[in-house]
């Protein structure tokens, strides 16, 4: 009996014990299983939450798209970022009736919808800069213009080092009127600089391209005429014409869509061209052929890829607000365009000669002049005098 009654306990114990094992094991896989639904609700929370703080953006036009030049060119940023990054972007195109820029910007700002306004410090600068000061929460960017670093610490300021590009531009101008293979050139070693008005900026232009061209020839004689327009294309080629009758054969013009004037005269009196600030040659590639092989390439300012590169970095939280980065040949910020026209149209040795004049830039052994920071302002203008005609 006894040994019944032992025999009946452990069999209950053991059958209570099982049932407590069996017990554990179903709470604990309940509770692995809410808790793995609790980390994939956060999960999936959290990526909700990740797309919806994408950075928006809007770019302020104060000038025209269509220009084919530097406006077009962040105008294709603005549109790589909305389809490569999938942010939210505006683009406004105002003009240059400065009346209305400072209203648009501070409505912008007041308004609040877009984490970053975007717009062209070279005409800009100082409005931007007054509005960012009423504006403290808004975060701007302004591309083609430099800042006093630290005064605005909502401000972010993108430079490129135009004076790389047109050091380059004027390697391939002296080239090409010395030389007996080019159908256009002529004997005279003249060529020609056309600006739309007198700006750091574009005097900047001037001396990278004077210096690339004496490192060419010492004695060459650079034509510099400025259209007192940016947007002005029939004086613009009124501009471009004077100089080829003086003997020009190789214009580089940096004057926006008034620029697309001095194109328009190359291409109607068989001379040459260099583009700035987007792959002109390509611009007119298919639909103007004429225009596109006398551009024989461009300075390019790669403002598109310089807004892009931005877009990522805000993404991330790194854009260095309060301060201005200066962009050139190593940072793909500025360049010479290399496309179908250039390798069709320019000679095997000049494309050499600009290829390792361009490694010797990057190289630092060629110390390229500027017209811009603490430049000496006699200095650049003597480096003007010496290829005066």
């Amino acid at each position: 009996m006894k040994k019944t009654m032992k025999a009946t306990a452990l069999f209950l114990a053991a059958g209570l014990l099982l049932t407590a094992c069996g017990g554990k094991t179903d709470t604990a896989a309940t509770t692995a299983a809410a808790e793995s639904a609790k980390a994939d609700a956060e999960t999936t929370a959290a990526a909700a939450e990740t797309d919806a703080k994408k950075p928006s953006f809007v770019f302020v036009c104060t000038g025209q798209l269509g220009d084919k030049s530097f406006n077009d060119s962040a105008n294709a940023g603005m549109e790589k970022i909305a389809s490569d990054l999938g942010c939210e972007i505006k683009v406004i195109e105002i003009g240059r009736d400065q009346t209305k820029w400072e209203p648009t910007f501070q409505d912008l700002a007041e308004e609040g919808k877009y984490d970053v306004i975007i717009s062209n410090g070279s005409s800009s600068a100082e409005v931007i800069e007054q509005v960012a000061e009423e504006f403290p929460d808004q975060k701007f960017v302004m591309f083609d213009s430099d800042m006093e670093e630290g005064k605005w610490p909502n401000l972010y300021a993108i430079s490129y080092k135009q004076n790389e590009g047109s050091y380059l531009a004027g390697v391939l101008a002296a080239l090409v009127t010395e030389s007996k293979d080019m159908p256009n050139a002529n004997e005279d070693k003249k060529i020609g600089f056309v600006g739309g008005s007198e700006h750091p900026i574009i005097t900047d232009f001037l001396v990278g391209y004077i210096a690339g061209a004496k490192s060419v020839d010492p004695d060459i004689k650079v034509y510099v005429s400025y259209i007192g327009s940016w947007d002005d294309t029939a004086k613009g080629k009124e501009t471009a014409i004077a100089q080829y009758n003086q003997g020009v054969d190789i214009i580089f013009p940096a004057a926006e869509q008034a620029g697309l004037g001095c194109v328009e005269a190359a291409a109607e009196m068989g001379k040459y061209i260099i583009g700035v600030d987007s792959d002109q040659a390509m611009l007119f590639s298919g639909s103007d052929e004429a225009k596109a092989n006398v551009i024989l390439s461009s300075v390019l300012k790669n403002v598109g890829d310089s807004l892009v590169r931005m877009a990522e970095m805000e993404e991330e939280g790194t854009v260095p607000y309060g301060k201005c980065e200066f962009l050139g040949l190593k940072e793909n910020g500025a360049g010479l365009a290399d496309n179908e026209y250039f390798q069709k149209n320019v000679p095997d040795e000049i494309k050499k000669t600009i290829e390792e004049k361009k490694q010797e830039v990057l190289d630092g052994k060629i110390e390229i002049p500027t017209a811009l920071g603490d430049a000496d302002q006699n200095e650049v203008q003597a480096l003007i005098d010496s290829v005066a005609p």
